[in-house]
């Protein structure tokens, strides 16, 4: 179990203010997805639970509910309104809004009651309880949302008073200030924890699309791309190459596999060093390598997996001397037809001599007619 501790929750912290601003937007969002479902079902439940109050409207007012029946099943609207709507928001901001805005037209149905019972100092265990739903409202949002719902509570009373005249106005206040506190402290914390929940998961979905050796993506995240179809663009191109390692089964043989592995390895290294920032690199299999470059129509994709085979060839960081070759084809949206097309370029470029790159500008995918190692 983790060891909790101060110093641990402001390594969460630290972490998390140092996220950009889509990496928390995704923290957030899968937040909500995990726990809206049971928010909602808490909210729907208070919305029918808040008719209830009739019967002590009925006790407090002489053995009557009418005066209080309108503003009572008031609430039953904006509950249908919520009922409708929530299902068809997306985004996590858009859902939280909804949460907040129902939870606290369920507080204005209770004030509006409120004018209308005899007794109005009760008001103060029924604000008191609302603070249970603001707690069960705060596990799918972000803090600051869990601010400014509180904010609109607080105001709902002050405004209200003007009209109530509560009589305990300071208990009211009293009792849910420190409510309010102590269940933003439990929501920051609490978001810490989720927090940590996440970076687990997102861990352990990296470790399931990398290559532990060359710590390039693996074919699980190549399928990833292609299921979603996250490789098709509208407005850039896309080039595609597939590179390998010449006569890598002669580095296994001479130097043994420990070697291969040195060398599979600086090649991953060096490819996550010199890809570009959009780009995405991938082992195929064995030695050979699928790199996709958005935004590179293939002559520029040409130059760069030029670079990279001369920076490879020269590097003195290098555990041994070796090439790569590569091909190259602009990506035409079929996935499967464009790298037949890069591996017959691939194959050019081993039958020129090998440690070269072949740019398939007629990108006629033809399968290979042999195997060149």
């Amino acid at each position: 179990m983790k060891n909790y501790n101060v110093l641990h929750i402001l390594e969460l912290f630290h972490i998390y203010k140092g996220m950009g601003y889509q990496e928390k937007h995704d923290f957030y969002q899968k937040k909500c997805d995990y726990y809206q479902f049971f928010v909602k079902l808490i909210l729907i439940l208070s919305g029918f639970a808040s008719l209830s109050y009739l019967v002590s409207d009925y006790q407090l007012n002489g053995n009557t509910i009418m005066p209080t029946l309108l503003p009572r099943t008031f609430i039953l609207i904006p509950l249908a309104f919520y009922i409708l709507l929530e299902p068809r928001a997306k985004s996590y901001k858009t859902k939280t809004f909804l949460n907040y805005l129902f939870l606290n037209l369920i507080v204005f149905a209770t004030i509006w009651s409120v004018y209308h019972l005899e007794i109005k100092t009760h008001f103060s265990e029924g604000a008191t309880i609302m603070n249970f739903i603001f707690l069960i409202c705060c596990l799918s949002a972000r803090p600051c949302f869990g601010l400014m719902g509180y904010g609109v509570f607080f105001a709902e009373i002050l405004i209200s008073h003007q009209v109530n005249h509560y009589e305990n106005l300071d208990v009211i206040i009293s009792l849910n200030v420190p409510c309010f506190v102590g269940i933003m402290f439990v929501h920051c914390i609490l978001n810490l924890g989720e927090f940590e929940r996440y970076l687990t998961a997102r861990q352990l979905q990296l470790a399931l699309i990398t290559d532990p050796l060359t710590t390039v993506y693996n074919r699980h995240r190549m399928n990833q791309l292609i299921e979603d179809n996250r490789i098709i663009s509208d407005e850039e191109q896309i080039s595609l190459l597939l590179l390998d390692i010449d006569f890598f089964k002669t580095v296994n043989d001479t130097y043994g596999h420990y070697a291969g592995d040195q060398v599979l390895h600086f090649l991953g290294i060096t490819l996550m060093q010199e890809i570009p920032e959009h780009g995405t690199a991938i082992r195929f299999g064995g030695e050979e390598f699928v790199i996709i470059l958005p935004g590179y129509p293939a002559k520029e994709a040409y130059l760069w997996a030029e670079e990279l085979r001369k920076k490879i060839a020269s590097s003195k960081e290098s555990p041994l001397e070796f090439h790569i070759s590569a091909g190259v084809v602009q990506y035409n949206g079929d996935f499967e037809k464009s790298l037949q097309a890069a591996d017959h370029a691939l194959y050019h470029a081993k039958e020129s001599g090998r440690n070269c790159v072949f740019w398939d500008s007629d990108f006629q995918a033809q399968p290979r007619d042999g195997q060149i190692g």
